[in-house]
């Protein structure tokens, strides 16, 4: 008996036919086998990357082939919402749209931040009825060449054999002793029902729909009597997959587990190298950064016109109310798009192209920029002549219209004085702002939580009413008042240790764009910071500042625990035996690459807690 959510029929077949889940406790449930195991299941970047390769098509949506008349037939065609005038364009058929995980502390992939609703299932199941369909042009579903022309009991024998293949490989593991005969009998009950291609796709939209393929849970090797458990080949091998890749494994990582060599650390090393080097790394290392910083979020930023219209060409007054929903809109649309391109190709570049160091993700003066953002940087901001260029696809509306454009993006050199690594970048920085004024309450938050890992209470009630107005006609700086908002001692207990870092960044305005002087006097960005640890840090302005927190042990070590939390899928709790071996190397070797290697060869990675006691997670 299932109880799960289901829409459908094929979801209530799949959801007894296939393989069911087994209730543990508060919170989860895991496969049969697994018991204490936590119910990790894939998110929205890991479902849509494991349908691409899973299906052997580009992670490029636009690179797929539309869906077909089978598709049609299948499930609705997804449409988007209409605006005022007309439609916007239609979803790309990759990757699925869905809602974003609750996520914990920012990031998805954490088991205590993973809270399934009927919403989500709904949209499962309407995945896996799109994505079925696109088996057909799939170079790597079919076991045989050219299956449309065969007989029809060739057609049978080839597409229940493509589909034991394809259940394997989307369950990523070899099928359990009892789960052939359930998947066939499936297979045999739509082949009944329904015409020969549907009754493939139905039952590939099943497999698509079975906990094995959504939940990332094994069972055990054995227990090494300590209180951890050696995870399976097979589920080692789907670790370190969505650790660096964001998606299933190859078949060089299936290999690995299929003949036991993943039991030793060495060859967890020589994979991860070898995973690093696979372009597929690439934006899974980009994705865990825009989740550490914040900046999957700036294309929700909304800088007023008023305060920036003129800095684009346009006057701060409206001419028409229309004017409003054209011109400001035609401008933000690329600049945010900009923001978030500019981000993800700087930490690529400085990762997997350049010097590799957390000290030039903190610190690096190179970077991206297009036209739309050439006038936050400044004339001070050099192009690189002879580095190739970066196009990308953008989406925006405008007047309540949707449309595409390209944006191209070029190398750049910014000044020393002015630009220093990640955080300023104009995307974080436009994060911790307002519509017109820059936020230091929220730039030193996120210094202090996201950086620096020090956990801040809540702030007391009252506490957004009592800051500074957002306005343009202010008679002191933003720092002064902040300050002066901040100064009552109920206050000043959190604010002495949020306002400093929150004003390193007063060189920089709501959009991120660098000034020596705010409402006409000097900008005063110095200040002192205590970490926890014991750690001080004085600075002068905002570049002093982010150069020391990258040489700050309590800085590198909070990097560490965000990317050992994230490998595991899991909060850490009290330090675990293994983590400070971890940052103690990482202050040493700086290489964010070799961090990975190492924590994809701990034993923290390799091994994970036994199961807890009966009722000890109620």
């Amino acid at each position: 008996m299932c109880d799960r959510p289901v829409l459908g029929l094929l979801a209530a077949l799949a959801c007894i036919a296939l393989a069911p889940l087994v209730a543990t406790g508060h919170g989860g449930a895991t496969e049969a086998g697994a018991p204490g195991t936590p119910p990790l299941a894939l998110t929205p970047a890991e479902y849509n990357n494991t349908i691409a390769d899973l299906l052997g098509l580009p992670r490029d949506g636009e690179q797929w082939p539309e869906r077909s008349a089978l598709a049609d037939r299948l499930s609705p065609r997804r449409t988007a919402s209409k605006g005022v005038f007309l439609p916007p364009p239609p979803p790309p058929v990759w990757p699925w749209r869905f809602p974003a995980e609750p996520g914990s502390e920012g990031f998805e992939g954490i088991v205590q931040g993973q809270s399934p609703s009927s919403y989500q299932v709904e949209e499962l199941h309407l995945a896996a009825m799109h994505f079925a369909s696109f088996v057909f042009d799939s170079p790597t579903f079919f076991t045989c060449d050219g299956w449309a022309a065969q007989p029809a009991a060739q057609q049978e024998a080839c597409a229940w054999s493509s589909i034991e293949r394809f259940a394997r490989r989307a369950y990523r593991r070899p099928l359990r002793s009892e789960e052939p005969g359930r998947i066939e009998a499936f297979w045999l009950a739509n082949l009944a029902a329904y015409p020969r291609d549907e009754a493939v796709a139905l039952t590939v939209a099943g497999v698509l729909q079975a906990p094995p393929f959504h939940f990332r849970v094994e069972p055990s090797a054995g227990s090494d009597g300590n209180g951890t458990v050696q995870p399976s080949q097979w589920e080692l091998a789907t670790r370190l997959s969505y650790f660096l890749w964001d998606s299933m494994p190859d078949e060089a990582l299936f290999a690995a587990a299929e003949t036991g060599r993943l039991a030793t650390a060495e060859e967890i090393e020589r994979q991860a190298r070898r995973m690093l080097d696979d372009p597929k790394a690439r934006p899974a290392i980009v994705h865990f950064h825009h989740q550490w910083l914040g900046t999957d979020q700036v294309l929700l930023v909304a800088p007023a016109r008023r305060a920036f219209g003129p800095l684009f060409g346009l006057a701060p007054e409206l001419e028409t109310a229309r004017d409003d929903d054209v011109k400001w809109p035609a401008v933000m649309g690329p600049v945010r798009h900009s923001m978030k391109l500019e981000t993800e190709l700087f930490v690529e570049q400085t990762i997997f192209d350049g010097a590799g160091t957390f000290s030039a993700l903190m610190t690096d003066n190179h970077g991206y920029m297009s036209d739309a953002t050439k006038p936050i940087y400044g004339d001070g901001a050099t192009r690189i002549e002879d580095e190739p260029t970066v196009t990308r696809p953008i989406e925006l509306v405008v007047a309540s219209i949707g449309r595409k454009q390209d944006l191209t993006l070029y190398r750049a050199e910014f000044p020393r004085t002015e630009r220093a690594g990640v955080l300023t970048l104009p995307s974080v920085l436009a994060l911790g702002a307002y519509a017109v004024q820059p936020g230091p309450i929220l730039r030193g938050k996120r210094v202090l939580e996201r950086i620096a890992c020090m956990e801040l209470g809540l702030p007391i009630q009252g506490a957004e009413a009592a800051l500074p107005p957002d306005t343009l006609t202010a008679e002191s700086t933003n720092r002064e008042r902040t300050a002066t908002a901040t100064s009552p001692a109920l206050c000043n207990t959190c604010h002495r240790m949020i306002n400093p870092p929150g004003f390193a960044f007063e060189h920089y305005d709501a959009i991120g764009k660098w000034r020596a002087e705010d409402n006409g006097q000097p900008v005063d960005a110095s200040g002192t910071l205590a970490l926890t640890g014991g750690e001080e840090i004085t600075f002068t302005d905002g570049i002093d500042f982010v150069r020391q927190l990258a040489n700050s042990d309590r800085v590198r070590d909070c990097y560490v625990e965000h990317w050992t939390r994230y490998a595991l899928g899991t909060q850490l709790g009290e330090t675990p035996p293994g983590l400070e071996a971890l940052q103690e190397r990482f202050r040493e070797e700086d290489s964010i690459k070799e961090l990975l290697v190492s924590i994809a060869s701990s034993d923290l990675f390799r091994m994970r807690p036994a199961a807890a006691p009966s009722g000890a997670n109620q």
